[in-house]
């Protein structure tokens, strides 16, 4: 019996001591799990900080001027004299103003040019929160009022056309006339609920930085360009790297990746270009794939009266892949 008690003592021992033992290295596993979650996040976040920082090293350092809206700083050029013409970039990942600076310089001999950034691109200031056209619209009807201080014609490329649709539609007075580059919202229209649900996980800090950067890489930006682009010859390494200091201009840039990525901006402009009162021309690439043709034929037979030019073996960009027609019909247009 005390044999059998002493062993069964012994058995309860070292059941104890094994549990001991046990614990210690669940905790010791549990510490060391610990430490390595918080260095592999340390380490996520200062590879994100490197590549703001490297991003930010090429930022545009061309001259341009501030104005200071109600809601931040917008960064735009101005060059010439003459009658006053807004450009209005596309709503692409990386775009700003940059995108006229094959055309704007022969433009500004004949008018007054505005080149703009929108919130959220180039060198403009970057929005807190998600914008949407009405906010863009918003954003050109203040620009004009307090910097061109006249009424404009604009000239704008894709989704900047729509935002220059829907500011035609809320401020008509401060429009002369529009050349529209294949505007977005006569096919796709508002984005739906499933297109945005992404929205929120995109904006969260680890996560969406991380979605953001992957985003935004040389890469991506390249394979957007020769989507939209039907002469691939014309994509240059420097507009992949000025796409690309744009897209990454800070970390607020995640902001504006989400909303292009959604599709957040978008609108539905058919009702405001039925609506135009003031002259309008309509250029459209005739190799355009991410916004057909078949759009422009919608705008022809609702509005008969406008010009209506096809571009062959062009995309999205007229002014970046047949900038010499294209001086000449606005020219003409605007003569």
């Amino acid at each position: 019996m005390k044999i059998s008690l002493f062993k069964c003592r012994f058995s309860v021992h070292n059941n104890r001591k094994g549990g001991a033992d046990m614990n210690k290295k669940v905790k010791e596993a549990a510490l060391s799990v610990s430490a390595a979650t918080a260095s592999l996040f340390g380490g996520l976040v200062l590879w994100q900080k490197a590549c703001f920082w490297q991003a930010q090293k090429k930022i545009d350092d061309t001259l341009f001027e501030i104005y200071a809206s109600t809601n931040g700083d917008i960064a735009y050029t101005s060059m010439g004299q003459g009658r006053p013409l807004l450009l209005i970039h596309s709503m692409m990942l990386g775009t700003s103003r940059a995108e006229w600076d094959t055309v704007i310089n022969t433009l500004a001999k004949s008018y007054h040019v505005y080149a703009l950034d929108l919130p959220g691109f180039g060198g403009s200031f970057l929005p807190d929160k998600p914008w949407t056209a009405y906010q863009y619209a918003q954003c050109i009807h203040e620009f004009t009022e307090a910097v061109i201080c006249r009424p404009a014609y604009i000239l704008a490329s894709n989704g900047g056309a729509d935002m220059a649709l829907v500011a035609s539609m809320l401020y008509p007075e401060q429009i002369k006339g529009l050349i529209l580059i294949s505007p977005e919202g006569f096919g796709r229209g508002f984005a739906t609920n499933e297109e945005t649900e992404p929205l929120h996980s995109l904006l969260l800090p680890l996560s969406g930085t991380q979605l953001f950067l992957m985003g935004t890489t040389k890469r991506k930006i390249k394979e957007g360009l020769e989507e939209a682009f039907f002469a691939k010859e014309k994509i240059t390494k420097e507009m992949i790297d000025s796409f690309h200091s744009s897209a990454r201009s800070s970390k607020k840039a995640q902001i504006t990746f989400a909303v292009l990525k959604t599709g957040f901006w978008r609108a539905d402009t058919k009702a405001a270009f039925s609506a135009l009162g003031v002259p309008f021309w309509i250029f459209w690439g005739e190799e355009n794939k991410q916004n057909p043709i078949s759009n422009m034929d919608w705008a022809e037979s609702v509005r008969p009266d406008g010009e209506y030019v096809i571009f062959e073996d062009v995309g999205n960009f007229p002014h970046l892949e047949n900038s010499q027609n294209f001086l000449q019909l606005i020219k003409e247009y605007l003569k």
